[in-house]
C-alpha cells in the first residue's frame, strides 16, 4: 500500500490545526535531486520514493507526532 504525499497540501492542513511554530519558519523543503519533482510515495515499512521518476529518497526520517503515536485510551 501507498500513499502519495504532496507536501504543500500536508503542511497547510498540519498549520491549520493551531501547531505553534516559529514566525519565520517556513519548514523544510523537500525535492527530488534527479527530477525536481516534490511529491513522494511513502511505503508503510517508511521508504519514501519520488512519484515522478521513482527515486529512492535517502536521509529522510518520517514519523508521527506524539498525538499521533499515543495510543487511544
Amino acid at each position: 500500500m501507498e500513499n502519495v504525499v504532496r507536501l504543500a497540501d500536508y503542511r497547510r492542513r498540519r498549520a491549520g490545526r493551531g501547531a505553534r511554530q516559529a514566525p519565520h519558519d517556513s519548514g523544510a523543503q523537500y525535492y527530488c535531486l534527479r527530477c525536481d519533482g516534490d511529491e513522494f510515495r511513502l511505503y508503510a515499512s517508511g521508504v519514501v520514493h519520488c512519484v515522478q521518476c521513482g527515486a529512492l529518497m535517502r536521509n529522510l526520517l518520517v514519523s508521527g507526532t506524539r498525538a499521533e503515536e499515543t495510543p487511544p485510551q
